[in-house]
Formats: C-alpha cells, sequence, structure tokens
C-alpha cells in the first residue's frame, strides 16, 4: 500500500499545478515515431529525507549543482525555514530562512544551489507599505543572506547560475492596469555585483496569455542556458557568448502536463509527463530544418505508476546522468535514482 506521502508525491505533488491532475485520466501511448532513447538500471540509489517533499507550501524539489533543493513558496513572518538544501547521502545540510525587514510575506519562485551547497532564490517580497520588492537573494554556507539584486519592474520566477557565477532568470514583467503586459525582456542576465547585465526576448513577442513564465523551466548548462514555456509552448537556448535566443516551436503532447525537466548537454533535453495514475520520462527531438523540437518517450518508461519500469519523477541530472524515481520503489520510500539515458 501506498503512503499518504507517496500518493502526493506521485499523484498530486506540486500545489500550483493541483488543479492538471483533476482532469481525466488519458492514455500515455506513444506518440509518432518510436522511440531511439532508453534508460540504464540505476547506477546509484539514495532514499531521501521526507522534509524535502512536505510542507505546508512545498512544490516538488528539484537537484541542482550536486544538492537537492526544497522550498517553501509562501512564508509570513520572519525565522519560517523557506529553502532547504539535502546532499547526495539524502540527508539535509542546510536551510535558510529568507526575509527581509518590513515584509509582511515572502514569496519564493525559484531556488538554485552553487556548486558547495549556498542558496541562490529568486522571489518576491509584499512589504507592508503595499508595495512588491522583486529580489534575487544569496546566502552563505550558514543560510545567512548574504547579496541581494533588487528586480524592480522584472519577477524573478525561474532561475538558475551559469558556471561563471551569474544568474539567469526567465521571468515576468506584469500586466498594465488594463491587463496589458508591460513592456520589458523576459530573459535577463544578473551579476550580485553589476546588476542586470543583459536582457533578451520582448514579453510583446509573446501572446498577451498566459504568461510565458508560468510554467516553466530554466537550466544553466556548460555553455548555455536552456528554457522550456509550457504555456508559450517554446524551447529556448541561448548560448552565453551569444547576442540572441535561438526559439523553436515545442507543443506538449496532447493531454499531458509536464512535471520535471532535465539537461544532460546540448540537444540532451529530458521531461517528465504525468496525468492521474500515469507518467514516464520523453525527451526532445529536434528538427533544425523546421525549427522545431518534439517530445518523443523514452522506451519502456511510460506507463502506469505500479508498472516495473515506469518512471515516476525527474528531478534533475547530474552531469550526463538523470536522477529520476522508478515504481519498483517499495511503499513508503523516497528515492532518487542515478541512470544515464542511452542511444539505441
Amino acid at each position: 500500500m501506498l503512503t499518504k506521502l507517496d500518493k502526493k508525491m506521485r499523484a498530486a505533488p506540486l500545489r500550483l499545478l493541483f488543479a492538471y491532475f483533476l482532469l481525466p485520466t488519458v492514455s500515455l501511448q506513444a506518440q509518432g515515431p518510436p522511440a531511439v532513447k532508453a534508460l540504464s538500471d540505476s547506477t546509484r540509489r539514495v532514499v531521501f529525507d521526507r522534509g524535502a517533499f512536505s510542507g505546508a507550501s512545498t512544490p516538488l524539489p528539484q537537484w541542482d549543482n550536486g544538492f537537492l533543493l526544497s522550498r517553501e513558496i509562501e512564508t509570513s513572518r520572519a525565522g519560517e525555514s523557506n529553502v532547504r538544501v539535502y546532499d547526495k547521502s539524502g540527508v539535509k545540510v542546510r536551510e535558510a530562512a529568507i526575509w527581509f525587514p518590513g515584509s509582511k510575506r515572502l514569496t519564493i519562485y525559484s531556488v538554485a544551489a552553487t556548486s558547495d551547497g549556498r542558496i541562490i532564490a529568486g522571489g518576491a517580497a509584499d512589504k507592508l507599505d503595499g508595495s512588491v520588492g522583486p529580489f534575487i537573494a544569496f546566502t552563505d554556507l550558514s543560510g545567512k543572506v548574504t547579496d541581494v539584486i533588487q528586480t524592480n519592474g522584472f519577477a524573478p520566477t525561474n532561475i538558475c547560475q551559469a558556471p561563471n557565477g551569474t544568474i539567469w532568470s526567465f521571468g515576468g514583467t506584469g500586466y498594465a492596469s488594463h491587463s496589458e503586459p508591460k513592456p520589458g525582456d523576459t530573459l535577463r542576465h544578473f551579476d550580485f555585483h553589476q546588476g542586470q547585465i543583459g536582457s533578451y526576448l520582448p514579453r510583446s513577442s509573446f501572446p498577451k496569455r498566459p504568461t510565458p513564465e508560468t510554467l516553466a523551466y530554466i537550466r544553466c548548462s556548460a555553455n548555455e542556458v536552456v528554457i522550456y514555456s509550457t504555456k508559450a509552448q517554446e524551447y529556448i537556448e541561448m548560448e552565453y557568448n551569444g547576442d540572441s535566443p535561438h526559439i523553436y516551436h515545442a507543443q506538449v503532447p496532447s493531454d499531458l502536463r509536464l512535471v520535471g525537466f532535465a539537461v544532460t548537454g546540448p540537444k540532451k533535453v529530458y521531461g517528465y509527463f504525468s496525468i492521474r495514475g500515469e507518467g514516464g520520462l520523453y525527451y526532445l527531438s529536434f528538427d533544425e530544418a523546421a525549427n522545431t523540437v518534439t517530445w518523443l518517450p523514452v522506451r519502456g518508461t511510460v506507463g502506469a505508476y505500479t508498472t516495473p519500469g515506469v518512471i515516476t519523477g525527474l528531478w534533475g541530472s547530474d552531469g550526463s546522468q538523470l536522477l529520476v524515481s522508478r515504481a519498483a520503489d517499495s511503499a513508503g520510500n523516497i528515492a532518487l535514482h542515478w541512470t544515464t539515458p542511452i542511444d539505441q
């Protein structure tokens, strides 16, 4: 029998996405050409502290730079832990209570980690005077905030850290009173010493609604920043030494919901899709001539959660390996498996 925590993680793990799982059950049968990728056996399996997956407003955690990061979306007073860090042994090694004087509520949109486990958090502080202060915060190894970038006029909804220590964010510009998106770029580049150092992708290049930064994912790889926007149905690559993003049309497979995203290298992009009771691992197939990408299932990983071989979660990447959860795990355990995609 599955515990309540397992059911939460497998069937409705993310508070912000709960509405998706109210949809009727649909089949996750493979779409289009046969899969040409498979997944290796696990080379490492670690059961993680359950605190990474549960809380008053805890979305799915994500793996970044050798750590599993768990956050609370909302906190309402100083001293409340809102970011937790777990190492490869599954044990909590750090936490932070990010808060700013004069706030009445703090929202943490997204988190990232440095290679030594310091925390980077993008969020917004609702202030007592009624204003809102969006920010990107940086902590030391004790979890204390040491540096802050104020991103006025820009909500840093999705963030990642590039190898040179700078921060990339795919976020929002907000709406004017007449429901028109405010002008500004949606992809921005920040430095904790210089502030904003670059911006790309005008908000006007996206539809008015839904907001492209909602239910989007960003990852910083060795050579580029990668974004996937489920709402805009676009996959975006931006080389660190480039001057403009490359955009592909990237439609989500019919009726599926993307709830996990990882990048292991150039053009090596993976997603975990889930619908009530079923899920699986997919990868992006690129058509450079048509400037499109297509999600294809990784062979043997798609089906009901109780089926051996099925992937039940995607938490991130660790070098060339993916960190996944597998259907074969015993009830009561939340385990991360290190596994390698295989070309067939």
